[in-house]
């Protein structure tokens, strides 16, 4: 079961690395490159739901920052839930 929840951990992290990635290599790289093409594409899919609901305001997009503070919530509820576990 730890094993579980180390590996959902993990896909977490992975997915907030991403997100900064997915947020920063537009600014630095071209839209041709391969990296930014292959975070686009993992990135991407996962933010389309939110982009339809939380459109951007003043020209800039939250959508990644909402998804981001998503995770760690979601996390630090899970976290909790099972520190509650380890108790009883």
């Amino acid at each position: 079961m730890r094993f579980l929840f180390e590996f959902i951990f993990s896909l977490f992290q992975g997915m907030r690395i991403f997100l900064v990635l997915g947020t920063l290599l537009p600014i630095f790289l071209p839209a041709n490159n391969q990296l930014r093409g292959g975070i686009e594409r993992i990135v991407e899919p996962v933010l389309r739901p939110f982009r339809k609901i939380i459109k951007p305001i003043g020209g800039f997009d939250f959508t990644p920052l909402v998804l981001f503070l998503l995770i760690n919530g979601v996390e630090s509820l899970i976290r909790r839930y099972l520190l509650l576990l380890a108790i009883k």
